[in-house]
């Protein structure tokens, strides 16, 4: 049994392998007259035994809000518990019509990660998905990594276009870009960013580094240029040259994020699905938004988080992570998942991630 303890994530992980506890923890200030302090505060508890995942979460509700629901409801139910059984998660019950493409897919109970897999068959057959959950002590170091460092460049223009998808923001442009090195003997150009986050402030990030989950996770898409001749053709392949997705992770910080605020702001332009804005030429610097160290990461083989999840990415997902303020993941869950004029009570995107999926045999490698 190892102990460690997270002092920027403020988390303790008990145990090894797949049979972990891990407690997340944040600061709680209590004033009183005669006295200040900072206590630490539990906010949720992860328990891993096997295939199987047990999530006990703080409920962020107030003792009124409860008082309410007691009154209206004689569920017994509590909101704040989550179960897994092998990395499929369960999303909570709400009312919802089903849509009549045979094809929608969503993040919603009727149809989110749990159905993709019926709304699409082949994802069923799939071993090597993504996302996963990380270890660093079970990462094994690859030096090849540090002798082929990545090197970016990327045009002023790269930013082109901001659009609502209904189910994220999508960055979009056709700018010269060129990504080399790494894990990837192929050169790659730049296609899209977007984002994951959740409906607080405690999960929205799809990959789960040593059993912590944070609230949100940029996904920076790049197609190999070398070998194929579209993005769409690249992604299809189901090759794991296909594709190189980074991925930065992101945390709640006290202060705004200036680089991640040039798009953020943009979004109450885009407010509904399939709403559509031109970006000024330099607007967004592609460079900026990556990490400061970008050359210490994990790396392994995997998919699309989406459908249809193909299997041709090569993951890269940074070590050091970004932060965000609470107004900033605020305004991401300002955006909805419904045109304008549609009358939805609940259109906010709020829960847009996919939950982890089993490893399967696969080794990730580290390059710290």
């Amino acid at each position: 049994m190892a102990t460690v303890i997270d002092n920027d994530t403020q988390s303790i992980v008990v145990g090894n392998g797949t049979d972990r506890i891990a407690i997340h923890l944040k600061q709680s200030a209590t004033d009183t007259v005669q006295n200040q302090s900072q206590s630490l505060l539990v906010t949720s508890i992860l328990i891993e035994i096997g295939d199987i995942e047990i999530q006990i979460r703080r409920s962020t509700k107030s003792k009124n809000e409860y008082r309410k629901e007691n009154i209206l409801s004689t569920s017994t139910q509590s909101p704040a518990i989550t179960f897994h059984n092998g990395d499929q998660q369960k999303e909570p019950i709400t009312e919802e019509k089903p849509n009549a493409n045979p094809e929608y897919w969503d993040y919603s109970v009727i149809h989110g990660p749990r159905m993709w897999g019926k709304i699409f068959p082949h994802i069923q057959c799939k071993k090597f998905q993504s996302p996963i959950r990380i270890y660093t002590d079970q990462c094994e170091f690859d030096s090849q990594l540090v002798q082929r460092p990545f090197t970016f460049k990327f045009d002023e223009n790269c930013c082109q276009t901001i659009e609502n998808t209904g189910r994220s923001f999508q960055v979009t442009g056709k700018g010269s870009s060129r990504i080399t090195g790494g894990p990837v003997v192929d050169e790659y150009q730049f296609l899209q960013f977007h984002m994951h986050w959740g409906a607080n402030d405690l999960e929205g990030a799809e990959h789960v580094i040593d059993g912590v989950r944070l609230p949100g996770e940029l996904h920076i898409v790049t197609w190999n240029t070398s070998k194929y001749k579209t993005p769409k053709a690249a992604a299809a392949s189901d090759q794991f040259d296909g594709l190189m997705v980074f991925g930065i992770l992101v945390k709640v910080v006290p202060s705004d994020n200036q680089e991640f605020a040039k798009f953020i702001d943009l979004l109450s332009n885009v407010t509904y699905k399939s709403e559509k804005i031109n970006i000024n030429q330099a607007t967004i610097a592609l460079k900026n938004i990556l990490p400061n160290d970008t050359q210490a990461y994990y790396t392994y083989k995997g998919s699309l988080t989406t459908p249809m999840c193909y299997e041709s990415v090569c993951w890269i997902v940074f070590r050091e992570i970004v932060g965000l303020s609470k107004r900033q993941f605020d305004q991401l869950r300002q955006l909805k998942y419904v045109c304008k004029g549609d009358h939805s009570t609940n259109g906010n995107i709020s829960q847009n991630f996919r939950p982890v999926m089993p490893l399967n045999g696969r080794t990730v490698y580290r390059s710290f």
